[in-house]
């Protein structure tokens, strides 16, 4: 029984996208989600799963599948990412960097409905909800959002990000357009960044936006 509920549990994960929650779990192998649990904890004992909270939610992750996303997705392929803009674009990087972010947070969104849905599963509002993803797939990279009242809010970044100033320059940038495209298909309105600040503390940069609509 035991082992008959791990595999389904190990299966029902090698399917997921991002990940299940404990709920997803229980509903979809009919037990209760004290059962699943049980067995989730044991599978993350074994060094198996992992766990992340993701606002309001526990989700549930092979180990084997996440590592080898956050592959793909490293703070080390971000920078050289970053540092190839610089070559090919010069002076006009910045602007084209913000807007390849935007382009690249709503294309996800259309070609990764799954993802999607697990994102509006998120509580809070749309810059609680667009923290907890950047932190997500990010790589050592910490993300706080809140809102200020309708339509308008901050998004606060921090991390270790590339060696180079200007590469993290861009890196930053591309953060930002992928930040307005997400709140831009949440909010129904065209969005803009009202001030930002960056600053160096212990050898980690802060970021921190102010972010509302346009008609604000």
């Amino acid at each position: 029984m035991a082992r008959n509920i791990e595999k389904l549990i190990i299966d029902a994960l090698k399917k997921a996208v991002v990940g299940l929650t404990t709920t997803d779990l229980a509903n979809r192998l009919k037990v209760s989600r004290l059962t699943v649990m049980k067995y989730l904890e044991s599978l993350k004992g074994k060094g198996v799963l992992i766990d992340k909270q993701v606002g309001a939610y526990r989700l549930w992750m092979l180990k084997n599948n996440i590592e080898s996303k956050r592959r793909l997705i490293s703070r080390k392929l971000a920078c050289i990412l970053a540092s190839a803009f610089i070559d090919l674009y010069g002076d006009e990087t910045i602007k084209i960097a913000f807007e390849i972010g935007k382009k690249i947070a709503k294309k996800y969104i259309k070609e990764y409905p799954q993802d999607y849905d697990l994102i509006k599963r998120v509580e809070g509002d749309a810059f609680e909800k667009i923290a907890a993803i950047i932190e997500f797939i990010s790589e050592e990279l910490r993300v706080e959002g809140f809102s200020l009242g309708e339509n308008r809010g901050i998004i606060r970044l921090r991390g270790h990000l590339c060696e180079k100033e200007e590469v993290t320059n861009v890196l930053i940038e591309l953060i930002n357009g992928a930040i307005i495209g997400f709140l831009e298909h949440e909010l129904k309105s065209e969005s803009v960044i009202k001030s930002r600040k960056m600053t160096n503390r212990e050898d980690a940069i802060e970021v921190i936006l102010e972010i509302a609509t346009k008609n604000q």
